[in-house]
């Protein structure tokens, strides 16, 4: 069992360690994407006259400009994954010892239920880009 959990942890080591690479190649760009975004929809309420706009947008790049790093972006975004790993492979340890155990069926499909929805939110953040 202990030679189980060596294992799994440096397959989440390498796992992370590849997304945290990818991830860091695809998305040096995010914190640029949202600048030229908000200069665009700036731009678009300047010729249209909307001052509260044009003033909501101006702040909104002045903070951009001021706290957003895709450093950060990324960083955030592994952590978020790794988690969602840990809780993965919690609930399918959980699950695992549930039925050898010979717990109760209502027991063992509640933690598959759990287990299923772990995998779906996991998929869910490394489908997406920070």
């Amino acid at each position: 069992m202990h030679r189980f959990s060596k294992t799994a942890l440096s397959l989440l080591v390498a796992l992370a360690t590849s997304a945290a690479a990818s991830a860091a190649d695809t998305t040096l760009t995010v914190c640029a994407a949202k600048r030229d975004s908000i200069r665009s929809q700036l731009h678009q309420a300047q010729q249209q006259g909307l001052s509260d706009k044009v003033a909501g947008l101006t702040r909104a790049l002045a903070e951009v400009n001021a706290r957003c790093s895709d450093t950060v972006l990324v960083e955030r975004h592994n952590k978020k994954v790794l988690k969602a790993q840990a809780k993965m492979n919690q609930t399918e340890r959980s699950l695992r010892l549930a039925q050898e155990a010979n717990k109760e069926p209502k027991k063992i499909a509640k933690l598959e239920g759990k287990l299923e929805k772990a995998k779906a939110e996991l998929a869910a953040l490394q489908a997406q880009q920070p």
